[in-house]
């Protein structure tokens, strides 16, 4: 039983001292996010690669691929046992196992961690509720609005949305893939998450969409419900 309980979560322990130190360094320097952004801003020129052609591709594809890999797990949570009827006909058993089994749990809980969180926190909490301007909106990058530190309320959620960033929580919630795996591939999964959020999120910075918190975050507000729901699913298929 310990082993399973250090293969559920065995590195969740330096993600969260990642998050205390995290949280500690953007309290006692706000500046550090102004600091970054001002590396990926030009005077008289703004920020100079919100253009290029990979940045805009993360940017206008990103929601897409996102929905569409989304789509295709809902399919297969739903429609698990027909596809396990039709993998059994053509003689597949294998593959039929795997249709009601663990392909079909996977999909399932990374349903409910996509909907619970780039959906449901991200979405519709966080960026509905904390008010921060993006850097585009900032003085000190062409806007008119004052910086807001991370841990700082805004007045105006209703347009400034910077906090966290819904691009690069797209990006992290593919770690969900691989919540009910073993740890090889959870960790794989973690990994593919992680690179994918942080190069989603690099290019919204190069636009100035946001700042290096608000991707920092946003991989926080998708991992803490990820936790969440894949305790609750170990703890379903234990009393199974």
């Amino acid at each position: 039983m310990a082993i399973e309980r250090d293969d559920a979560g065995g590195e969740a322990r330096w993600i969260w001292a990642v998050l205390f130190f995290c949280v500690a360094a953007f309290a006692k320097v706000p500046s550090l996010d102004m600091m970054v952004t001002g590396h990926l801003y030009t005077p008289g020129l703004g920020f100079i690669h919100a253009h290029n052609a990979l940045v805009l591709a993360s940017y206008d594809w990103t929601p897409l691929i996102g929905r569409s890999i989304l789509a295709g797990l809902v399919a297969l949570a739903l429609l698990g046992p027909v596809l396990a009827r039709l993998m059994h006909r053509l003689g597949w058993e294998a593959l039929a196992a795997q249709c009601l089994g663990p392909w079909r749990r996977m999909a399932a809980v990374a349903v409910l961690c996509g909907v619970l969180g780039p959906g449901l926190v991200v979405e519709v909490w966080l960026k509905n509720t904390v008010g921060r301007p993006r850097p585009v909106q900032v003085t000190a990058f062409g806007g008119d609005q004052p910086f807001h530190g991370v841990l700082q309320q805004g007045s105006d959620p209703a347009t400034h949305r910077s906090f966290v960033s819904s691009h690069a929580a797209a990006g992290f919630w593919l770690l969900s893939l691989g919540l009910t795996a073993g740890p090889v591939w959870r960790r794989r999964w973690l990994l593919i998450g992680l690179l994918a959020g942080s190069l989603i999120g690099l290019g919204r910075m190069m636009q100035g969409g946001h700042f290096l918190s608000d991707i920092i975050f946003s991989f926080y507000a998708v991992w803490i419900p990820c936790v969440i729901i894949a305790a609750l699913d170990r703890r379903r298929h234990q009393d199974q």
